[in-house]
């Protein structure tokens, strides 16, 4: 429980504190003579820096047909550059381990080099073999270098959209990944990849490996309110606190923000904003002020600084921390960005004048770590290996058009548990209520499938709302926080765009969450994280990465909580490939469906009727499982099909029965499954009786019920005697008033009334 807290008004002042900017003094030189840099590090440096100014100008020549290797390569897709940041692309990835994750903006493609760079090079021998998938027996000299050539050639195999690509050209630029040091993927959505950064620092956090999150985003972002959220998030006292338990300290992960003034042509510091320093978002968010600094990110040696301090605090607990680094991109927001239009050419050469690149050879020639020849020979070396890649990737295999659809949806369901993950010892499951007839509640179904699957799975942790101590709205996680204890469940702000983006981001690191949204009239504040996010990356990154979570939300009207608490959205998600969406009518399958989803490789949106929590059924006290994907026929028929689910099945099974009693017999039909559709029971059943109606709770319009519709029309329009009919609640919004809700909900009554009139 939580402490009491007691009234008390006495007057008082806040101290911010203050935010340091620039503080790093040091030089190549010093670094040198501390030690904290040899001159193998610091050629790599250069070198990496060198590697992504190449690809980008590259980009940049290609557009305009002058990049001479492939002066004819037609190259199609998004050109957001970042040349001039390379030192915080660098700087960062050269502070962090290799299996250290991080996530990325639109431009991240720069980025994933520097990641994928750095971790290159500080690879052993068997390591970079293993990275080439074959036996090589020659110098490490020359491995490295043939990994490097790969490492270039599928990023620019990827932004060509080729099968060779790191994501085999589902992703391009804007969302390339490499999952196997640890880049969980750029993002095209302007802050979208930051709760996924934020979830799987949460993910770590729970796994207390050491690793830590590094999140780019740019300074447009910090005005979006999932970024907000997420910083929130991170800052939760609940995870340094007593209720912490043993994992008591803060999220591992360091927030960047890549502040080079311009969002997209307005201006962050004098326009947009109304801070001049975006540190001061680290103010808002915790005590600390987030151990917030201002870098200067035209300095790699100042970023590299920065990022080793910072990731130290995170490996001992001390995160989150935010860092705003001081940059510049000598282009506009894309290659078609008139950027003449809102920026000067003399603020542009102002900042070319302290190039990161041109200022570190300059800092190598000083310290005579290299001489002016042997960069001349780094430079060609860097020049000709991405021209060989550049070459090799034009001329590479496009993706098989017959593929277009592979890698939406994940084929595997987990089997194997590591040893680490398995509960040693049952717990007290006494919180839910079972008569000796094995006749329980939905809600109490939903309940038990939640407790068996976190028993057997201590990868599976629960969040969301008011679901810890209280129990989530409808009290049907009551008794998980007792059981399993606060690192599994526990209460979340009120985020629901943040909740859904934790989960993916926890996902990608291991752990199947399943959150709790209240009610999926809030799906559509975290529409973007389920549908951009959840439902895109096992594609867009070529199946490197499957996404397992959960996403529960209570569904319809018939409660009187009016037009924002009782809208049937499941149509709208339906609309996006790459989710499950499941929507179990009885207890039985509520709990078997449920444990199912926990244990598929896909993300799932799992609706549950506010209707059906209090309606009993017989669920079976022995572990099973319910198939995904296959409908269920109810009652059997020969002369009229209903096709339904959730709660218009009872309506349905009401209106059957009065037919029935009439000499009709009817076929009822429920879906279970909205994504996949079992369109083949369906289908059959049709063909036996040539009649059909579609119910449902939702509106008609726009309704899945037209999609069942139109699919049975297109596959079985010569078995039916009359065109299928679509029923659902009126087309209107859900009034609060219990007879306008009753007008509005369908009822077995409309249903008899529609099919006497319709098919008599």
């Amino acid at each position: 429980m939580l402490n009491h807290i007691k009234p008390a008004f006495k007057s008082f002042e806040i101290d911010c504190g203050k935010i340091r900017g620039f503080v790093y003094k040091g030089n190549l030189k010093s670094e040198i003579k501390s030690k904290n840099l040899n001159k193998t590090k610091s050629l790599q440096i250069f070198e990496n820096m060198l590697m992504i100014r190449e690809l980008e100008e590259m980009i940049v020549k290609l557009r305009s047909g002058v990049y001479e290797p492939i002066n004819d390569y037609s190259y199609r897709g998004p050109t957001h550059v970042s040349i001039g940041q390379e030192a915080s692309a660098v700087g960062v990835s050269t502070g962090l381990n290799i299996f250290d994750k991080i996530t990325s903006t639109h431009r991240g493609h720069g980025d994933s080099m520097a990641k994928g760079t750095s971790a290159i090079f500080s690879m052993n021998t068997s390591e970079l073999s293993a990275r080439l998938s074959k036996n090589i027996n020659q110098t490490n000299e020359l491995l490295l270098e043939e990994v490097l050539e790969d490492h270039v050639f599928k990023t620019i195999a990827e932004l060509f959209g080729k099968e060779s690509g790191y994501c085999k050209g589902r992703g391009g630029s804007m969302h390339i990944a490499d999952f196997s040091v640890g880049h969980l993927g750029a993002n095209a959505i302007v802050g979208g990849g930051v709760p996924i950064a934020t979830g799987a620092a949460t993910g770590l956090r729970y796994l207390k490996n050491k690793e830590i999150v590094c999140c780019f985003a740019g300074d447009g972002a910090y005005a979006n309110g999932v970024v907000l959220e997420s910083l929130n998030w991170a800052n939760q006292f609940q995870f340094t606190n007593h209720f912490a338990g043993e994992n008591a300290f803060g999220l591992p992960i360091i927030f960047i923000i890549q502040n080079n003034h311009y969002g997209m042509t307005g201006r962050a510091d004098n326009e947009v904003m109304g801070v001049t320093r975006l540190a001061r978002r680290g103010v808002g968010f915790s005590e600390n002020n987030m151990h917030a600094e201002v870098v200067n990110g035209m300095d790699v040696l100042a970023v590299y600084d920065a990022i080793k301090r910072s990731s130290e605090k995170c490996r001992n607990g001390e995160g989150p921390v935010l860092l705003e680094l001081d940059t510049y991109r000598y282009y506009g927001h894309s290659l078609s960005d008139p950027r003449n239009e809102y920026r000067k050419r003399e603020e542009e050469n102002d900042w070319k004048k302290i190039d990161p690149i041109d200022n570190f050879k300059m800092q190598l020639l000083q310290s005579n770590i290299i001489t002016n020849k042997e960069i001349i020979k780094i430079e060609t070396k860097v020049k000709v290996r991405n021209a060989k890649a550049a070459i090799k990737a034009a001329n590479s295999k496009d993706p098989d058009v017959s593929d277009v659809l592979k890698y939406i949806y994940s084929d595997k369901t987990i089997v194997d548990i590591p040893k680490e993950f398995t509960e040693e010892h049952s717990k007290n499951n006494n919180f839910i209520k079972r008569d000796d007839d094995n006749i329980i509640t939905y809600k109490d179904a939903i309940k038990e499938a939640l407790y068996e699957e976190m028993l057997r799975d201590k990868r599976v942790i629960f969040f969301g709302e008011d679901v810890a101590d209280y129990g989530g709205a409808f009290k049907a996680t009551k008794g998980l926080l007792e059981t399993f204890g606060r690192e599994r469940v526990f209460n979340t702000p009120i985020s629901e765009a943040c909740i859904c983006g934790t989960a993916v981001g926890a996902s990608m690191v291991g752990i199947r969450p399943v959150v709790e949204l209240m009610y999926m009239d809030f799906t559509l504040m975290s529409s973007d994280q389920i549908s951009n996010q959840a439902a895109k990356w096992h594609y867009m990154s070529g199946a490197q990465i499957e996404i397992p979570i959960v996403i529960r939300a209570s569904v319809g009207g018939g409660k009187g909580y009016g037009g924002q608490h009782s809208q049937s959205l499941e149509s709208i998600f339906a609309h996006i490939p790459g989710l499950y969406i499941l929507y179990p009518s009885t207890a039985n399958d509520a709990k078997g469906m449920l444990k199912m989803a926990i244990r598929n490789n896909n993300p799932v949106l799992f609706c549950e009727s506010q209707l059906l929590y209090g309606k009993k059924d017989y669920v079976p006290s022995e572990e099973y499982l319910t198939e995904l994907g296959q409908a269920k026929i109810v009652s059997e028929g020969n002369d009229l099909t209903i096709v339904t689910w959730g709660p218009a099945l009872y309506d349905s099974l009401d209106a059957a029965k009065k037919l029935e009693e009439n000499g009709k017999s009817v076929e009822v039909i429920d879906i279970r499954s909205i994504i996949p559709l079992d369109i083949d029971t369906i289908i059959k059943s049709v063909k036996k009786t040539g009649r059909c109606i579609v119910t449902t709770h939702a509106v008609t319009i726009g309704s899945f019920a037209s999609e069942i519709s139109a699919q049975i029309n297109e596959i079985a329009f010569d078995y039916l005697d009359h065109p299928v009919i679509r029923l659902g609640s009126l087309n209107g919004i859900a009034p609060q008033s219990h007879v306008l809700e009753e007008e509005f909900l369908l009822n077995s009554d409309k249903i008899l009334e529609k099919i006497n009139t319709t098919f008599n």
